[in-house]
């Protein structure tokens, strides 16, 4: 039996980065940059208008002046010609300034009568965004290795990129063991659950851009063999149930059949205690026993931190932070625990133990936001620091 730091360290090891793949720049929102991006062009292209206004001569306006309005620029429109003194142009937000044009005066600012346009102030300010002041050809926008945010896209597409080269994904096949599970919003026949952590874990697996759905498959050797070698086609299988030592547990006896290599099967945490880890090449194989909360923190320990890995973030291993303790928590395992908890944010992070009847327990899940992390065989005291790792 290892430790679970490491655990998390061999699945680490063994997720290796997938070769980079176009990306289209909506898409890629939690991908890894495999390129420096540069500009492909000037933003703005071109002088143009900050506001809704008239294009003048700045030293033409004064308070009372007037000059004669020669048209009207819409964005996306040009003035031909160069503004003349005594004239002035109407111009729309993101309109070109016409040439000879050094200021925009806001048109809240001004009366228009019988193409006289009247000014009440003098210039305050040019009201011009000057081509390139935002952005020069080939100025490096992202660097390789930074995690596209959505702060990102609206600067890629602006300097021309309408694909940027990324980390890929890895394929997930979910696979969910036991005779007793069916899909919710079925009827429920006897001695029968609905399956939540498909869903679940579908949901998880959807928050780092994969979409997998779950498929039920019965504690049935020759059907669980046949589901498990076509799961094996993706770059992850990830088992939920049937991973433990029972009788119906027959997923690492199925995957050694199949030529998975184990890795480790258990490991000294609470809860999680079999987990299996196998390879295949470089196929990543996750068995995870079937309760919620056992699932809920080995997707974030192990799955997410080897999904990371493989789309080549930078940021790949799980988030531990730290945070003193509300209240005295005592696990009574000689494990290492990871206990379900509320974090709450202040000037320091708080941490309060969920209460709750066992790793099955999905409303104490539902009502949790972060497991703390206790040491094998110890508690914690009222106001100690320790580590968490949080869905905030």
């Amino acid at each position: 039996m290892i430790t679970f730091e490491q655990a998390i360290a061999a699945v680490l090891r063994a997720a290796k980065s997938l070769p980079p793949a176009p990306t289209p720049v909506e898409q890629a929102v939690g991908r890894a940059l495999a390129e420096d991006v540069r500009s492909a062009v000037e933003m703005p292209p071109f002088d143009k208008s900050a506001v809704d206004g008239y294009a003048v001569r700045a030293a033409e306006v004064s308070p009372g002046a007037r000059l004669r309005c020669r048209g009207l620029v819409q964005a996306g429109q040009s003035y031909k010609g160069r503004l003349k003194p005594g004239d002035c142009v109407k111009v729309m937000t993101g309109a070109p300034v016409p040439a000879g044009a050094d200021a925009v005066v806001m048109v809240e600012e001004t009366a228009e009568n019988g193409g006289l346009v009247e000014f009440s102030r003098t210039m305050r300010s040019a009201n011009i965004a000057r081509r390139g002041e935002d952005i020069k050809k080939g100025q490096l926008i992202l660097r390789r290795g930074t995690v596209i945010t959505i702060s990102h896209i609206a600067a890629l597409a602006a300097a021309g990129r309408g694909r940027v080269k990324t980390g890929a994904l890895p394929s997930v096949a979910l696979v969910n063991t036991g005779g007793e599970i069916v899909p919710a919003g079925r009827p429920l026949g006897k001695n029968r659950i609905y399956n939540s952590n498909g869903p679940m874990l579908a949901a998880m697996l959807r928050t780092d851009g994969i979409n997998a759905a779950p498929l039920i498959v019965p504690d049935d050797a020759a059907r669980l063999r046949a589901a498990l070698a076509k799961a094996l086609e993706s770059d992850i299988v990830l088992v939920s149930g049937g991973v433990s030592m029972g009788d119906y547990d027959l997923v690492p006896g199925l995957l050694k059949e199949l030529g998975v290599k184990k890795i480790f099967h258990t490991v000294r945490v609470r809860p999680g205690k079999p987990m299996f880890f196998g390879l295949k090449g470089k196929k990543l194989v996750f068995g995870i026993p079937g309760n919620p909360v056992a699932n809920f923190m080995a997707y974030l320990a192990y799955v997410r931190p080897a999904i990371r890995k493989m789309a080549g973030r930078p940021d790949y291993a799980p988030l531990f932070l730290e945070g003193a303790c509300e209240v005295k928590f005592d696990p009574r395992t000689p494990r290492r625990a990871m206990v379900l908890s509320t974090v709450r944010a202040a000037a320091d992070f708080s941490l309060t133990p969920v209460a709750n009847n066992g790793s099955a327990d999905i409303l104490a899940l539902a009502a949790a936001n972060g497991f703390t992390m206790v040491p094998e065989g110890g508690a914690l005291r009222k106001g100690e620091k320790t580590k968490f790792i949080s869905w905030l």
